[in-house]
């Protein structure tokens, strides 16, 4: 699966990005949601999975990113990866806590692709 990875602290994203690559996708990060919202203008079909936090500094936050995405690609998935618990998932997305366990990201991307 192509991933795009959206994580704003470089630690968290590098630990987020070998995981995903451990468990055999290709990862592509970036670390803000307007870098994000140019690569998925760039290339959005070119990616199966954007994987996002909610809460990140700057006008783009996760929610806003993933709206802004879904105008031009509806169908878009999405595994909001996030210390919160207050966001709404629906069939094309679903939230992951902070901090996770490797056979827990490996689970959500199987429900995910799933739906």
């Amino acid at each position: 699966m192509k991933i795009l990875c959206v994580e704003d602290d470089p630690l968290v994203r590098e630990v987020t990005v070998d995981l995903l690559a451990a468990l055999g996708h290709d990862v592509f990060p970036a670390s803000g949601g307007e870098e994000a919202l140019m690569r998925l203008r760039e290339r959005g079909a070119a990616y199966d999975l954007l994987v996002t936090d909610i809460h990140m500094p700057g006008d783009l936050g996760g929610l806003s990113l993933v709206a802004m995405a879904r105008a031009n690609m509806p169908d878009l998935r999405v595994i909001y990866f996030s210390g919160t618990d207050q966001i709404p998932e629906d069939e094309k997305s679903i939230l992951l806590r902070k901090p996770c366990s490797l056979g827990m990201f490996e689970e959500a991307i199987d429900r995910i692709a799933a739906r």
